[in-house]
């Protein structure tokens, strides 16, 4: 059985019962399109009624060619006023508001468009790729609402409908609940043509099977790319060799709490730690041995933080801290419990991890930025003074 044939025998079989369906296809090919819109305006053209296409000027092209080699006389449709094309982009453009399709815009204009054709009470049929264009932009929110729009209008005004979308729209992972969506709102559901061309119902069980096999098999796959796509993003944000936040994720949760502050009225702190004598750690113990310090630091800082409070290392050496929804005392107190914490970990022959610490008021400074500088100043004042803390 031909599309032409398959469409057409689906569009008979729903007049004979109203008329009235909101059919959709899913297509792969340009060819199967054309030759489902086809299948889906012949008949009524043929039989007097009137066709209405609102689609791209290459594919209302396409669809009057096929439709004459169909033996449809489109000539003659046109001068009684049986077949009208409009520009989808255009005629789209009429009715939506903010980016959004106007319910009442909706209405009238594609009324005005139904009525003209329907003098006399002709049977419609009606082919619009508008929806398929707002997917195409990204936008799914007012593809699905314009589906909507054109169920409500079939409430009053009788017309079948054919909608059309190219499968590729829907090859990521996040269209699938669109996908189910746009399913739900058709009568009428045309599989692409890897399905819909199978006549023999057995070649068409032996496809399902055969897809479901395949569904079957991806969603190991999937739960293990899921699984990777997690852990990249948390390293994003996290500083590999400290387990603490990276300079991303602290200059985020810098502005966030900037933000914040400003608009509550209840400051927090912003804490600039850098180690003394790094350098020169490194210079005469080797990388290694400068790895295990900074890791020890970065214990030290969990040690002597609040469970609100925000970590990171921002350089090689150098450490953020936001102190979150607090007063002035508490990042005294907070150096305070660090340098306990420190004393703690020293070990036996290894000398005691001192660092330069500088804060600074998020409230008190005019961006996220402005904060951050003041406790690096700070800091750097403590590390040029005879003593770091």
């Amino acid at each position: 059985m031909s599309v032409i044939e398959l469409t057409s025998a689906a569009a008979q079989e729903k007049d004979a019962i109203g008329g009235d369906d909101h059919l959709v296809e899913f297509y792969e090919t340009e060819t199967f399109l054309v030759d489902t819109v086809c299948g889906f305006l012949a008949p009524t053209v043929r039989d007097g009624g009137a066709a209405i296409i609102v689609a791209t000027p290459a594919h209302s092209g396409a669809f009057e060619k096929a439709l004459a080699d169909a033996g449809v006389e489109v000539d003659a449709a046109v001068r009684e006023g049986r077949y009208v094309v409009f520009d989808a982009a255009e005629l789209l453009s009429r009715f939506m508001v903010d980016g959004e399709p106007e319910a009442t815009r909706f209405r009238e204009t594609i009324t005005t468009v139904i009525g003209s054709v329907s003098q006399g009470g002709r049977r419609v049929r009606v082919y619009g790729e508008m929806v398929a264009l707002l997917l195409d932009d990204g936008d799914v929110a007012s593809a699905l609402a314009l589906e909507n729009l054109w169920n409500d209008l079939a409430e009053t005004n009788p017309f079948a409908l054919l909608c059309a979308y190219p499968m590729r729209a829907f090859e990521e992972e996040a269209s699938a609940a669109a996908f189910k969506r746009i399913c739900e709102q058709h009568t009428t559901v045309i599989p692409s043509e890897g399905y819909s061309l199978l006549a023999d119902p057995v070649e068409r069980s032996r496809a399902v099977a055969q897809l479901q096999q395949k569904t079957a098999a991806l969603q190991p796959e999937v739960v293990r790319l899921r699984e990777q796509q997690e852990v990249l993003a948390k390293l994003a944000y996290v500083d590999a060799l400290t387990g603490l936040g990276n300079r991303r994720a602290f200059d985020r949760h810098l502005e966030r709490e900037w933000a914040l502050a400003v608009r509550d009225g209840i400051d927090s702190f912003v804490v600039v730690a850098d180690l003394d004598g790094f350098k020169q750690l490194n210079d005469s113990c080797g990388h290694a041995a400068g790895d295990e310090v900074l890791r020890q630091f970065a214990e030290a800082l969990r040690s002597a933080a609040r469970s609100t409070d925000i970590l990171a290392r921002i350089g090689g050496d150098e450490f953020g801290v936001l102190l979150t929804r607090c007063d002035q005392r508490t990042p005294h107190l907070f150096k305070a419990r660090l340098r306990r914490a420190l004393v703690g970990l020293a070990r036996p022959g290894q000398a005691q991890i001192r660092a330069s610490i500088g804060h600074a008021s998020l409230r008190q400074s005019t961006s996220s930025g402005t904060a951050l500088n003041r406790a690096d100043l700070a800091m750097l004042a403590r590390k040029r003074s005879s003593y770091a803390w």
